[in-house]
């Protein structure tokens, strides 16, 4: 070889190990960006993921409130069906026993209607019989004003 030529290898060897040296370059800068890119993309998941179990966490919690409130409710409409049913039945009880009060008072007003008319005909017939005595002692005050006067004769 001739040393002329040793330069220009020399030259051609320094451009080819620039090239691979610029080639290694971007592409280490091209990793990196995506590296970064990658780096952002993690942590935009990573808060998404704990935004996530944050909401999942709170959507459990309000389903166990909802459950226990859906429970709590049941208990409530069960114990509303039992007082119900007691109810009704009280009511059934007490509207016989009504029933039979107002037989009872009709029984009564009729009762009372019968002894006022009882009571009716017995004053009648003291008025009679006192009208039958008033009559007997104004004869017998005139039978007696006759046997004093027929006495005093």
């Amino acid at each position: 070889m001739k040393t002329s030529k040793i330069p220009l290898i020399n030259a051609v060897g320094c451009a080819v190990l620039l090239v691979i040296v610029a080639v290694q370059w971007w592409q280490g800068e091209n990793r990196r960006d995506a590296f970064l890119a990658l780096s952002r993309q993690n942590n935009e998941l990573s808060e998404q993921r704990d935004e996530a179990t944050r909401r999942a966490e709170s959507f459990e919690a309000d389903l166990q409130e909802l459950k226990k409130s859906l429970m709590d409710t049941q208990v409530a409409a069960d114990q509303a069906s039992l007082a119900k049913k007691n109810y009704e039945g009280d009511l059934q009880r007490l509207q016989a026993e009504r029933d039979a009060l107002m037989q009872q008072v009709e029984a009564c007003k009729k009762q009372s209607v019968a002894w006022e008319k009882a009571l009716k005909e017995r004053d009648q017939a003291l008025l009679e019989r006192n009208q039958a005595l008033v009559q007997m002692r104004k004869k017998l005050d005139e039978a007696i004003a006759q046997l004093k006067k027929a006495g005093a004769q």
